[in-house]
């Protein structure tokens, strides 16, 4: 209930211009996605989980909000992925920027869902109900934590996975 009422006052607050707050500290953001993502391991049992971390992925970011980005888009590829294949998250060191990948193998993203997926409210084709109660709001805050950083967050799918990529400067 409270990641809801979260997601509402982010959105509201985005909705009204004021972006998404942020409290920027110096942070290894290898480490932080690896406590992440053990939590979500013990939430989903059922699914595979991994992580790989290339080079030095120190920078000057607010850990919550990444956490929360990096939940959001873990979530949406258990929720949309195959289930007996497991979600690979990456973070790399590229120099004056990291990039975070989220990839996960299963239907591919319809090309006319692309204009939508990261709109608030939004749903792809055929992604059925909201019976889990969520706000089709997950997509849209990870870009605007995202853009609070200074980075940007792309999506691509194909018939052999979906890729969800975030590029963060290491300060902004």
């Amino acid at each position: 209930m409270q990641a809801l009422l979260d997601d509402m006052v982010d959105f509201n607050r985005t909705k009204l211009g004021l972006g998404i707050n942020i409290a920027p500290s110096d942070i290894d953001l290898g480490q932080l996605i690896g406590d992440t993502l053990d939590q979500l391991r013990i939430v989903h049992p059922e699914h595979r989980i991994e992580l790989g971390v290339v080079g030095h992925c120190r920078g000057v970011w607010d850990g919550q909000r990444l956490q929360q980005l990096v939940g959001n888009l873990v979530l949406n590829a258990i929720k949309y992925g195959a289930q007996n294949a497991p979600v690979h998250v990456t973070v790399t060191d590229k120099g004056s920027e990291v990039l975070l990948e989220v990839k996960n193998t299963g239907t591919p993203i319809e090309r006319s869902a692309f204009d939508l997926i990261f709109h608030p409210l939004h749903r792809g084709p055929n992604q059925g109900t909201n019976a889990d109660g969520s706000l089709g709001l997950g997509l849209y805050i990870a870009r605007e934590i995202a853009k609070a950083h200074g980075g940007e967050i792309k999506a691509r799918s194909d018939a052999a996975e979906t890729v969800f990529s975030v590029t963060l400067p290491r300060s902004k």
